[in-house]
């Protein structure tokens, strides 16, 4: 039987490696077929488009799957370094870093889509799927910003999820709260877009006219050599920019400012997407290009330490004051990507990867928060942290799962988020002796942050019940009131709980993703020969 496929086509995607990104096309799939549908007269209703992107996107996860066994698990077990190259049209890097990153964002956006359900059947617009039509967009940006090794891929799919993110925040457009918290994102958002396209300009102008990050390395490395680091003086400008480009997106203080009234006034489910999935993204994006400059231009990394010092400081002290759980959990995420920046700061093999394994222990126990409060929100109607008083005398289960979360968010032992900062200050450590200061104001910070997380599980373990928690009815016992955010609290806190139980093999996964990535012709610069490859230890 003859394929449906043009040989003409046919070889390209075979000679481009396409089928490494087929869960990016499932996605665009749902993506046009829902929007289509929302054109169409057919006038699909909401439960449709939610039932086709939740399919789409478990997929997507099930064709991520097939490509680790069938591409990184064999590797994995022979444990080989140097593994070949999966370069799709010499602009994406599909490496076991990209799936790690693309499984967590897939992920992270099938739990939103399980919080969306009842939300969007509630306040949907009169254009059935639009919400499910920008939300696939979001993901597919992030999906291939984790991929790309090509300065104009990587713009094309920060402004994919950019833009998508600034209409889910402003979804509710007879709310005044999501209009003002959309126009400030969009605003903040364009300043610091146009900031890093200055700065990526300015790297195209100084490696010659180059695009893609390996072009860029060797074109540097040249120019470097007769000048050692003092450069051009355009040079710390582009830096600069470059810098703070990804601080923006990123909510790394001094660059957070629009970061909590966005994720007060989005759509709660929207907040946790924001805080989770974009946030990876984000990362992922960092770490290769970040990765490729602060190797040439290692002195740079101390703008790192004083931004991880500051987002550390900043998030914890201001949260101390908040009233508003959404408000709280925005100040918690610019502290925790304080602490993920201090792993960029050592700028060595264990540092990534520690901050690698923190991206997965961060979407289970920020996402379990997350859904918490939108359950909480659903049953009362209220979103500020003294309505919870109480709670665990009307709902026991609720109260535990959130206890959990917010002691992992702490770093409190057993937990998934106590062996994620256990990994990232070892690796602080590990860099030497330059670096125990910000070991030091680490631990200050999570010991600032234990009065805030501690205080709500103050108020649902020992305050009498608040008004909202009172009127609660008495809890429903029936197979029947499972709902999709029970299924996502009841994953993310199984999630989190087992990745401090197994953290082992899920740090040594993260070691194996950056030990491939770093030695990719891309990053052959890198002096790697100093970390040892792990073979099982730490």
């Amino acid at each position: 039987m003859e394929s449906f496929i043009p040989p003409l086509l046919m070889n390209f995607m075979v000679n481009n490696n396409v089928a490494l990104i087929n869960p990016e096309i499932l996605i665009l799939a749902v993506l046009i077929t829902n929007l289509l549908l929302a054109c169409s007269p057919l006038k699909k209703d909401q439960e449709f488009s939610w039932w086709l992107s939740l399919t789409g996107t478990g997929l997507a996860l099930v064709s991520l799957g097939i490509l680790f066994v069938n591409v990184y698990f064999p590797t994995l077990m022979d444990n080989q370094i140097t593994i070949q190259q999966h370069g799709v049209m010499n602009v994406l890097q599909v490496d076991l870093f990209s799936w790690v990153i693309r499984t967590l964002l897939t992920l992270g956006t099938f739990f939103v889509l399980l919080l969306t359900r009842r939300y969007v059947e509630e306040k949907a617009s009169d254009i059935p799927g639009e919400f499910y039509v920008v939300l696939m967009g979001a993901l597919l940006g992030g999906m291939l910003m984790a991929s790309a090794v090509d300065l104009v891929m990587l713009f094309v799919a920060l402004e994919t999820l950019g833009i998508s993110s600034y209409i889910l925040v402003g979804y509710l457009r007879g709310d005044l709260k999501s209009a003002e918290a959309a126009l400030k994102y969009l605003l903040y958002g364009g300043a610091s877009t146009a900031v890093l396209l200055f700065g990526l300009s300015l790297l195209y102008g100084v490696s010659g006219g180059n695009t893609q990050y390996a072009a860029i390395a060797d074109q540097l490395q040249r120019q470097l050599a007769p000048f050692g680091h003092a450069m051009m003086p355009v040079v710390p400008v582009m830096l600069t920019m470059i810098m703070a480009g990804f601080a923006f997106k990123l909510s790394a203080a001094p660059f957070h400012m629009w970061t909590p009234d966005v994720y007060e006034g989005a759509p709660t489910p929207v907040t946790a997407f924001l805080s989770v999935v974009s946030k990876i993204a984000g990362f992922g994006a960092a770490i290769r290009l970040l990765y490729l400059l602060l190797t040439l231009f290692g002195q740079w990394a101390n703008v790192l330490s004083v931004l991880a010092v500051l987002s550390m400081t900043i998030g914890n002290v201001v949260a101390l004051k908040q009233q508003n759980v959404k408000r709280l959990l925005a100040y918690s995420t610019i502290a925790h990507v304080g602490y993920m920046l201090t792993a960029m700061v050592v700028f060595s093999l264990n540092g990534i990867s520690s901050l690698l394994y923190y991206l997965m222990t961060y979407l289970f126990m920020n996402l379990g928060a997350f859904a918490v409060v939108i359950y909480f929100a659903n049953l009362t109607g209220r979103e500020d942290i003294q309505a919870f008083a109480g709670l665990v005398r009307k709902r026991p289960g609720l109260a535990l799962m959130f206890t959990i979360f917010l002691l992992s968010l702490a770093g409190i032992p057993i937990t998934a988020g106590f062996f994620a900062k256990f990994f990232l200050f070892q690796s602080v450590v590990e860099g030497g002796t330059n670096y125990i200061w910000l070991i030091v104001l680490g631990l200050l910070n999570s010991t600032i942050s234990l009065y805030y997380y501690l205080n709500i599980v103050r108020l649902m373990v020992i305050a009498e019940p608040s008004d909202a928690v009172a009127a609660l009815p008495a809890e429903p016992n029936s197979i029947q009131s499972i709902s999709s955010l029970g299924v996502v609290m009841t994953i993310c806190l199984l999630a989190t709980l087992g990745l401090g139980f197994f953290a082992n093999p899920a740090y040594d996964l993260s070691v194996q993703a950056m030990t491939q990535m770093a030695f990719k012709n891309v990053f052959q610069h890198i002096q790697v020969s100093a970390v040892p490859f792990p073979g099982g230890g730490h």
